[in-house]
């Protein structure tokens, strides 16, 4: 169980800021999304999110940005449907600082639990989620596509968010 994470500062690394995505930063995102993910969403499925209300978020250094994340919420689950981190801002801390953020968020928000799922050869990402407290719940067989147009399974992993039953 996650209690809300104190040191999900509001700053993050290198001085990021995380706010609300719009449809100004499809093209930035889009870009992001096709240099960090083997089979990236398309245009469309950003601005379906955007349509639908999810939390889109993008987190920005001097303006510019370098990551986001897309969550989606049904009556106290939430659900990480997409995080990157542009390939050039990886490994500083950023999608840490995003998923605390969210966290703190979900929690502030009464949601008790918080589902994702990430290819099982993403080992660095899974071994972010469970230091963040996610645990395996689960696996799909032949979930996600791959360059060579084999499948990957998905790992499905959940984390429950403290403070949930208040």
């Amino acid at each position: 169980m996650v209690g809300a994470v104190s040191n999900a500062r509001a700053d993050g690394p290198a001085g990021a800021r995380l706010r609300a995505l719009s449809s100004a930063d499809l093209d930035r995102v889009q870009a992001i999304e096709e240099a960090s993910q083997v089979t990236p969403w398309s245009p469309g499925n950003f601005r379906d999110c955007l349509r639908s209300g999810y939390r889109c978020q993008v987190a920005t250094v001097d303006g510019v940005p370098v990551a986001f994340m897309i969550l989606s919420s049904v009556l106290d689950e939430c659900h990480l449907l997409n995080i990157a981190v542009a390939p050039a801002w990886q490994r500083r801390g950023l999608a840490r600082w995003m998923l605390r953020r969210a966290l703190v968020a979900a929690e502030a928000e009464d949601m008790s639990v918080m589902f994702l799922e990430v290819r099982a050869g993403n080992h660095g990402a899974q071994r972010l989620y469970r230091e963040l407290g996610f645990e395996e719940t689960g696996r799909r067989k032949g979930y996600y596509r791959t360059r060579a147009e084999a499948r990957e399974d998905a790992v499905l992993m959940m984390v429950e968010i403290a403070g949930c039953h208040k």
